[in-house]
């Protein structure tokens, strides 16, 4: 074994390929233990996002980003609210990477990292910036009021899987008829 440039041994041949599942596995370990929740979709091909039960706007949106733009094929798991999320990428949880703050939606955040540039979808980030972020303000965008009246019907359905593609139908018809800025 050699030591490589920032000082992690390399292996050589053969060794290369089991050594570097070890390594992975490891890595993927430690950020699971720090709360990074392992590798993100696209930097290492999670294809789990794991957050909290329950539901609001924010989290729909972002479900249906996650499904439509980030990773399709993507699980999306809950966990009680509070629980330690042992696996995925983590998202709408207090200390999750992608998560509201004070100035952007947990959608918002998403479509940042991601570098998600289509317009309909930065579109519906304001809409959920405008639920979730301008929370005292007069709303802004004109979709505003029709989701926050649309959400408790979606949001009543009787578990996860079926909010999830509920919210997934919705949102990808809010699309379809959202202008093209």
């Amino acid at each position: 074994m050699r030591l490589n440039a920032a000082g992690f041994g390399a292996a050589s041949g053969g060794q290369r390929a089991a050594g570097s599942g070890r390594w992975l596995r490891a890595v993927g370990f430690v950020l699971g233990l720090i709360g990074c929740g392992g590798a993100l979709a696209g930097e290492g091909g999670s294809q789990v996002f794991a957050t909290w039960a329950g539901f609001e706007a924010d989290k729909c949106a972002s479900v249906w980003l996650i499904k439509r733009f980030i990773a399709p094929a993507a699980e999306i798991r809950f966990y009680p609210r509070g629980e330690s999320l042992p696996e995925g990428v983590a998202f709408d949880t207090p200390d999750a990477r992608f998560r509201r703050y004070p100035n952007k939606s947990t959608y918002e955040t998403l479509l940042a990292h991601y570098e998600i540039s289509d317009p309909k979808a930065v579109y519906l980030g304001r809409i959920t910036h405008d639920i979730e972020v301008n929370v005292w303000e007069q709303k802004v965008m004109p979709e505003t009021a029709q989701v926050l009246e649309d959400m408790p019907a979606l949001l009543s359905l009787p578990d996860h899987e079926a909010i999830v593609e509920a919210c997934r139908g919705y949102f990808d018809r809010l699309y379809a008829t959202l202008p093209t800025p």
